[in-house]
């Protein structure tokens, strides 16, 4: 049986998950209006940002996000290539979906600033408290903190498909701060893969040495 409080978080990741307003298509509308914008270009990581977008969907579908919120995933991109993202996104999708994009394209800028600072000066437990007071700032909308985390887990599994190495700010971040916010979240799938592929990041003798015994 399920207490208080993991029944009433189930409740507002659901509600969370599905609280964009409905569209007839959507999903498809969103992707074709984000492919010419986003074609060529590329992530820190390399990654194809579109195949970034594709794979972020596809995880926000598998934790039970609406056709709504998976769109979302795409509109967030496409706000970087548009010189007045909320005013065209609002036009051509409504109010709500420019707002959520707005919010987490400057979620993405912060915390790409953040990386780049751990980057340089090793600082990395300091950068990862200031992290998670961005992500606490900005989870008023707790889906801007949804896209993201299906964002963050597109981009580990990015790095262990190309076997690139993998900034060590990137894999404490994940380990520390998103891993444990998608444990509050109850969302056990991101949870347990994002430990996993951190661990493995960070510390690739002992995992190896696990994964023999297992």
């Amino acid at each position: 049986m399920k207490h208080n409080g993991e029944m009433q978080r189930a409740s507002l990741l659901s509600a969370s998950l599905q609280d964009l307003p409905d569209q007839p298509e959507a999903l498809q509308r969103a992707r074709a209006f984000a492919q010419p914008l986003l074609m060529g270009a590329v992530l820190d990581s390399g990654e194809d940002v579109l195949a970034h977008a594709d794979a972020a969907s596809s995880i926000l579908h598998q934790i039970g996000g609406s056709e709504a919120m998976q769109a979302a995933s795409y509109l967030v991109y496409a706000a970087e290539h548009l010189q007045k993202p909320e005013e065209v996104i609002a036009k051509a999708f409504g109010t709500s979906y420019a707002e959520l994009a707005i919010e987490t394209t400057r979620l993405i800028r912060v915390q790409r600033q953040a990386l780049a600072v751990a980057a340089t000066s090793q600082v990395a437990a300091m950068q990862t408290e200031n992290v998670r007071k961005m992500l606490l700032a900005f989870s008023r909308d707790l889906r801007v903190v949804l896209l993201r985390l299906a964002s963050r887990l597109q981009t580990l599994r990015y790095y262990a498909a190309s076997k690139q190495p993998v900034p060590h700010s990137l894999a404490y971040e994940s380990l520390h701060v998103f891993a444990p916010l998608a444990n509050r979240l109850g969302i056990w799938q991101i949870k347990w893969e994002m430990e996993d592929l951190s661990f493995r990041f960070l510390e690739p003798e002992t995992y190896r040495e696990i994964a023999k015994l297992l």
